[in-house]
């Protein structure tokens, strides 16, 4: 039986391709929690298996996702897209993340998918990034201006260090569809209008049941450090290939300013 009408699972793959100054592909098989907001107080207090901003096996913590931990989280990002292009959110706000395993939380990057007041459309998805080992975070918030109500896709800079493979001279284009049997985001990097590097997700849905939940945590077991596991695997061969060191920005600004 499933704890929640509006969330669900979603299991799949997550690839990224790197295309200058050599090739570098990898994917990973994965799964992430799709949350109601207005919800998830209620139904993941429901077992001793999971629980809400305390120690439980699997957990919703707070302070784990954007804004002041203090705040209601839905109104934080409510509060972000009105400060940043002016438009209220009406509908509810769901949340593709990983949640807090054993004690452990961390996500890449997660999605705010934010409904019309229909409940009917994605209006706007807001990517929160956060880089490692520095644990900053960057909220882009992406409006659908697309007639096509079912593909969100957006233009714009890069803001936030993520990597130090990578330079911050890039523009992204990213493509959501709407969270639906199946999900997918595509992203890619241009370094003066050339595609340089690329990154896909593609999940398929089920139903958020205490069942579904234990097989997949015994499939990807500890899957918030393995996603850590990974970076770090990855950044480890970019150094071995001699990819070109990027400092970081701050330390960039402090050694100009010594």
């Amino acid at each position: 039986m499933s704890l929640s009408k509006k969330s669900y699972l979603y299991t799949g793959v997550v690839g990224h391709r790197r295309f200058t100054p050599f090739n570098h592909f990898f994917t990973y098989p994965l799964f992430m929690a799709y949350i109601d907001l207005d919800t998830v107080n209620h139904f993941l207090k429901k077992s001793w298996f999971w629980n809400v901003n305390k120690k439980a096996l699997v957990s919703f913590h707070r302070q784990d996702y954007h804004g002041d931990p203090s705040k209601d989280l839905s109104n934080s990002i409510r509060e972000t897209v009105k400060k940043t292009i002016g438009l209220e959110i009406k509908g509810p706000i769901r949340l593709l993340t990983h949640l807090r395993y054993f004690g452990y939380c961390f996500n890449p990057v997660s999605f705010y998918y934010c409904f019309n007041e229909d409940d009917t459309d994605v209006d706007v998805v807001v990517a929160e990034v956060t880089n490692t080992p520095w644990k900053e975070r960057h909220a882009y918030v992406i409006q659908n201006k697309n007639e096509n109500k079912t593909k969100l896709k957006s233009n714009f800079k890069k803001q936030l260090h993520v990597s130090p493979f990578w330079g911050m001279d890039h523009d992204y284009e990213w493509l959501f569809s709407k969270p639906e049997n199946k999900i997918n985001v595509n992203m890619k990097n241009f370094r003066s209008d050339t595609k340089v590097f690329d990154a896909n997700l593609n999940m398929i849905r089920s139903p958020f049941t205490k069942k579904g939940l234990m097989k997949n945590m015994l499939r990807f077991p500890f899957i918030t450090l393995i996603v850590v596991a990974r970076i770090h695997f990855q950044a480890f061969k970019l150094w071995l290939k001699k990819a070109p060191f990027f400092i970081h920005p701050d330390k960039l600004k402090a050694m100009s300013k010594g």
